[in-house]
């Protein structure tokens, strides 16, 4: 279970950095490449990228808590499991795609962007095991 444990703290951290984010949005989606595809989904209301920021904490911080609550150190959560089955395919599909961007064009903060997903999937199976 303390690869549960480590899979909720990185969370907490990632949701903390998202939220540290909201200082320099700007900056943040320039680093990534994404700041014009940001601004053509909400339609220029900048407002919005802070809100979908926020979001994405919680969102986040929800995935930690689910990581505590398989791994028994918090009450257990509705629909724990089914939670972290969702929280493991989304990972996984995500550092498959991010491993596709990486052969099509290598950078080290793609690489580490797609690493830290199979990393945190792989830190969720055990709780696969105990529900």
């Amino acid at each position: 279970m303390k690869r549960l444990r480590l899979g909720a703290i990185l969370h907490f951290i990632i949701a903390i950095g998202h939220l540290g984010c909201l200082f320099a949005l700007d900056e943040a989606f320039d680093a990534y490449g994404i700041k014009d595809v940001m601004y053509n989904m909400v339609f220029g209301h900048a407002w919005m990228l802070y809100a979908l920021t926020v979001c994405l904490a919680l969102v986040f911080a929800l995935a930690g808590l689910y990581a505590l609550s398989a791994s028994g150190d918090i009450h257990r959560l509705p629909l724990t499991r089914t939670a972290i089955i969702v929280i493991i395919v989304l990972y996984s599909l995500r550092a498959l795609a991010g491993c596709w961007a990486c052969m099509v064009d290598f950078n080290w903060l793609r690489f580490i962007s797609s690493f830290i997903p199979a990393f945190l999937a792989w830190c969720y199976y055990p709780g696969l095991k105990k529900l």
